[in-house]
């Protein structure tokens, strides 16, 4: 069967997405990593270390962790995963879960100590 240019569509999104992802997952993922570490680092030399975890922090870390999870794909595409990147890929996929959970839960802490505190 012969591809004619109006069938060029049909495959070539999809592999441009699939080698985008390939490239930028794992890029994605350090990137993420490292703004938490430097809004961690930032918030330590101002003396409170834990003034940096904010929903805003914990959800760099969820969508870095997720980034994470997606590089078992990335090893797939180049070949059979390696078991320890199976595990890396779990480790990270419930680590952006909980990392999520765990923004919710600050938002929601802080709304109601905010609230709180703006009616006394």
């Amino acid at each position: 069967m012969l591809l004619s240019s109006e069938d060029a569509g049909i495959w070539i999104l999809p592999v441009v997405l699939l080698f985008g992802v390939v490239v930028v997952s794992p890029i994605a993922c350090a990137v993420l990593a490292g703004r938490v570490v430097l809004r961690i680092a930032r918030s330590a030399v101002a003396g409170d270390a834990w003034a940096a975890f904010t929903p805003g922090t914990w959800l760099l870390a969820a969508a870095s962790g997720t980034c994470g999870a997606m590089c078992q794909f990335t090893a797939s595409l180049f070949g059979r995963p390696a078991a320890w990147v199976e595990s890396a890929s779990f480790v990270c996929g419930c680590f952006a879960l909980a990392a999520g959970a765990i923004a919710t839960f600050t938002a929601t802490l802080n709304r109601c100590h905010k609230d709180g505190v703006d009616r006394s």
